[in-house]
């Protein structure tokens, strides 16, 4: 057909992978996986040499810190008894993405499809994480606001901020902090004035190429990165449930490599299948500075 280009991949009888490395792919899955997008990017996440199912990954959580009077005439004061504790979050989550392919659309593919995988991977893994940061909601219990059966407002969204600010969470950083709305409510939340969506993270490129790529368009609510979902787990009687969060309350822990299943064929077909496995934990760490927002 004219006008139409194909990249050809050299092949190799023994090599279904047509030459592309671990390393390669795992740059690919990496690159995606640490992209600005995904709630759990904005909270406490550690990346870890894990290579078994059931591990932990250990942090320390610093407690706040308050400033004591000294008696002028003894110079006593009364000690201040805060110690900082030890966090663990468990690897207890394993996960497989994987998809079937043609042989010859690899061969005759316009785009790199191993490269193209490796990115939906990584895009799959991130869903998969802030899906299981949905499941958190439910036991936070300092905080809340909203009202189930009602859309959000101002005051509800204002309110959840006051909430985290009552419990000394700066304000001053939005990357620290993230919304995790249920869907229902991208209508109501875009029509708010608080709502901009203006946080976008744009790759460079030089003139030559006559475009610049987006990297990710995050949504913002009072300058605060807003992630809408629509897991099941947001869904309780009588509404729905979102949440803030501020980046101490979660603890994610993630396997720091992909492990790239071997490539092999799927008997009696000319497909091929690719595979990347995933570890990784998630853990409420410190739930007063976290806040329900019950909605509909």
């Amino acid at each position: 057909m004219a006008g139409i280009m194909f990249n050809t991949i050299p092949a190799s009888a023994s090599d279904p992978m047509f030459g592309l490395s671990a390393k390669q792919y795992s740059l690919q899955y990496l690159k995606a996986l640490y992209a600005k997008q995904g709630a759990w990017k904005h909270l406490r996440n550690f990346d870890a040499d894990v290579a078994n199912f059931g591990e932990s990954v250990s942090f320390p959580s610093f407690p706040r810190l308050t400033a004591v009077n000294v008696t002028a005439s003894t110079g006593g004061f009364t000690n201040n008894d805060d110690s900082v504790t030890q966090q663990t979050v468990t690897i207890n989550k394993s996960k497989v993405v994987s998809f079937q392919i043609p042989e010859q659309n690899i061969i005759q593919a316009k785009i790199d499809v191993k490269a193209a995988f490796a990115e939906a991977a990584a895009n799959a893994v991130t869903n998969s994480i802030d899906e299981e940061v949905v499941g958190l909601i439910a036991s936070i219990a300092t905080n809340s606001a909203g009202s189930l059966g009602a859309d959000l407002s101002e005051t509800y969204c204002l309110a959840a901020m006051g909430k985290l600010v009552e419990n000394y969470v700066p304000m001053s950083n939005p990357e620290d902090l993230c919304w995790i709305l249920p869907a229902s409510q991208f209508g109501p939340v875009h029509a708010l004035k608080g709502y901009a969506n203006s946080y976008r993270i744009v790759a460079g490129s030089s003139d030559a190429e006559g475009s610049r790529d987006v990297q990710a368009n995050v949504d913002s609510l009072y300058g605060i990165p807003v992630y809408f979902r629509n897991d099941s787990a947001m869904t309780i009687s009588g509404g729905k449930q979102g949440g803030l969060f501020f980046r101490d309350s979660v603890g994610v822990a993630i396997q720091r490599m992909p492990h790239m299943r071997p490539i092999v064929y799927v008997p009696d077909t000319i497909n091929i299948q690719m595979a990347t496995h995933a570890l990784f934990g998630v853990s409420l760490v410190k739930e007063y500075v976290a806040c329900v927002l019950n909605t509909k």
